[in-house]
């Protein structure tokens, strides 16, 4: 079997991993964390999707993505799945993000997916619990709240959970059209 696609992901509570591990189980890709890849053995590859989660607007593998990227680009396929807490159609949240996150030249050259993760309050470290608790104080105090507002809000401090395994379809459609 050829060495078409590597899935890469950075996962602290589980989200990403469980996206890419669906992913790669579809495309019939290899699967590597992040940090346990070298650029050798990426250089087999002709696709990297990369999968990596948003914390208050950072994506959490970012230096390590735009540093596989500068070494890659020219040759590969590269893909891009960020996962959020918030709506993956509210496109301006996830479209600020990436400017905070890429360059411009990155972002004309990455196929950008959002999906939508979980989070179990009980198992965050304490500067997530710390951000999220921040989120709330900022989102309580405001006079007009949007949905997603309203839902972490009302669930706050218990798990939400968004995963959802056909959510990954669109990317494997698209990444099968490239062939």
């Amino acid at each position: 079997m050829s060495k078409d696609i590597a899935v890469l992901y950075k996962s602290k509570y589980g989200s990403s991993k469980t996206y890419s591990k669906w992913i790669s189980d579809k495309l019939h890709a290899d699967i590597f964390e992040i940090g346990h890849v070298s650029l050798n053995t990426l250089n087999d590859y002709n696709k990297i999707i990369f999968v990596s989660a948003l914390y208050a607007g950072k994506l959490s593998a970012i230096k390590t993505i735009r540093k596989l990227y500068n070494c890659l680009h020219n040759n590969k396929k590269i893909y891009c799945v960020v996962i959020g807490i918030g709506d993956s159609n509210d496109k301006d949240i996830y479209n600020a993000s990436l400017d905070k996150n890429f360059k411009p030249n990155e972002k004309e050259n990455i196929k950008f997916y959002f999906l939508r993760g979980c989070i179990d309050f009980d198992k965050l470290k304490i500067h997530h619990a710390l951000m999220m608790h921040m989120l709330k104080t900022i989102i309580s105090s405001k006079a007009v709240k949007t949905e997603d507002e309203e839902m972490l809000l009302k669930n706050y401090g218990k798990k939400i959970d968004f995963l959802n395994k056909n959510s990954v379809d669109n990317i494997i459609s698209d990444i099968k059209k490239e062939e």
